[in-house]
């Protein structure tokens, strides 16, 4: 496993910075998006380890989210991945400073393995920006602002849509790219690839909510109804709509990659997995 072996050691000065930095990380999680990655350079025609740090870079931005999403000011959560909440084992102080070190960290990844790449068609600054797009105002924070805006209203389809294209779309979409720019795939492929990473990544958010909704907090390792204050697909359209909706979507994302032919197979097993996600007691 890669992702040990890129963050600091715990007997390393911060300690406790470390050790809450390894907590964040390495607790089981499903480790979708750093997956599209890794399949987004194989249908490519490239080599899997080409993009694994740049996997590894996209999901040390999604702990830190999920690190700030949970404290006090935002979803004030008690459990993640079946354990205590980061700021609730460690304290709010040095949860802010983990999250703040894991996404320096994930700076530094794409930096090092856009150097190492030697790529033709993209330099490392694009790769930089790819990242930092995804997770300012343009994306990821701009949806979370939106979200924690709308005060659990009933904002139009079309609204909440764009929130969660943004809050949780945004880094399946700079997944998916990264993994392609890792093999040097040709610009065009990148829209292909693209459009099949935000459609995968609002349908993971459809069946988040449905999740929230339909299981336990031990089938799903946190605060069940956590969301009940949000507002949300399945407050929306109900179970049924938000079911049809995600399915709607992930049917999208197989249609944005069917001219890669048998190919596109690789990119399959997310599809399942997503569709899954809200469907069983795990996810």
């Amino acid at each position: 496993m890669r992702l040990p072996a890129l963050l600091p050691a715990e007997t390393v000065r911060p300690q406790q910075v470390h050790r809450a930095m390894r907590s964040a990380v390495l607790s089981p999680g499903k480790r979708v998006r750093p997956m599209l990655a890794l399949a987004a350079a194989e249908m490519l025609g490239g080599a899997a380890d080409d993009a694994l740090d740049l996997a590894c870079a996209v999901e040390l931005v999604h702990c830190c989210s999920l690190v700030l999403d949970d404290l006090p000011a935002m979803d004030d959560a008690h459990l993640r991945r079946g354990r205590p909440t980061l700021h609730r084992e460690f304290g709010e102080d040095v949860a802010l400073l983990a999250a703040f070190a894991l996404l320096n960290r994930a700076y530094a990844l794409v930096a090092e393995a856009s150097q190492r790449l030697r790529l033709s068609r993209y330099s490392p600054e694009e790769l930089l920006h790819h990242l930092a797009q995804a997770i300012g105002t343009e994306g990821l924070i701009g949806g979370q602002a939106l979200d924690l805006a709308s005060g659990g209203g009933s904002p139009a389809l079309a609204d909440l849509e764009y929130i969660h294209s943004h809050k949780t779309g945004a880094l399946f979409l700079a997944a998916a790219e990264l993994g392609a720019m890792a093999v040097d795939a040709r610009r065009r492929d990148l829209e292909a690839i693209g459009a099949f990473a935000k459609n995968l990544g609002l349908a993971f958010q459809i069946e988040d909510d449905l999740l929230d909704v339909l299981a336990t907090s031990d089938e799903t390792g946190k605060d069940a109804g956590q969301d009940a204050a949000k507002s949300t697909f399945v407050k929306l359209l109900g179970v049924g709509g938000a079911r049809a909706l995600a399915d709607e979507l992930l049917e999208f994302a197989l249609a944005a990659v069917a001219p890669f032919g048998r190919k596109a197979e690789v990119l399959r097993p997310l599809v399942e997995l997503v569709r899954g996600h809200g469907r069983s007691g795990h996810g």
